[in-house]
């Protein structure tokens, strides 16, 4: 694969789209609030406060877990460097190692039940990256940038001036 540059991207998978989380919180807050205000009408009034904190705290939850999934990571393989980059709103961060200096650390969980833990890094600064694949897509990524980083590393050689 000679190419000027590799690229992977890594997205946590989202099961819902920004649509279909406010038609789910719409549905939700129209059936509790509608059952609720009935409740409410036949005298069980004290149902509507602890349905309004159920349903904030519902929210919150929410847009926790659509915020946390939010997010990409994207490994950019090139015959300089190898660039990490961490894009969330409002919190972009990226990383650079140089080619020849740059490793994979693929490190083995301390109990089998936990997953590895992927890192990309040189001179001891390391980046973990990953953390939303399986153990599997885990294992597989590691292989693929390393296979990526040592064809660029023989294909391109440093000058000798």
């Amino acid at each position: 694969m000679n190419q000027d540059s590799t690229e992977f991207n890594i997205k946590p998978n989202a099961g819902f789209s920004r649509r279909s989380w406010r038609w789910l919180l719409l549905i939700l807050v129209v059936v509790s609030l509608g059952v609720a205000l009935r409740l409410a009408w036949l005298g069980f009034w004290m149902i509507l406060p602890f349905t309004v904190v159920e349903l904030s705290l519902l929210i919150l939850l929410m847009e926790m877990v659509k915020r946390r999934g939010s997010y990409i990571e994207k490994i950019v393989i090139h015959q300089e460097a190898v660039e990490i980059y961490h894009l969330e709103r409002g919190k972009n961060r990226d990383w650079s190692f140089p080619l020849y200096w740059a490793r994979v650390d693929l490190k083995k969980p301390a109990h089998h039940w936990y997953p590895h833990k992927l890192h990309v890094g040189s001179s001891g600064k390391w980046i973990e990256i990953g953390q939303c694949l399986t153990d599997e897509e885990r294992i597989s990524l590691a292989d693929a940038i390393r296979r990526e980083i040592m064809q660029l590393k023989s294909s391109v050689r440093p000058s000798h001036a």
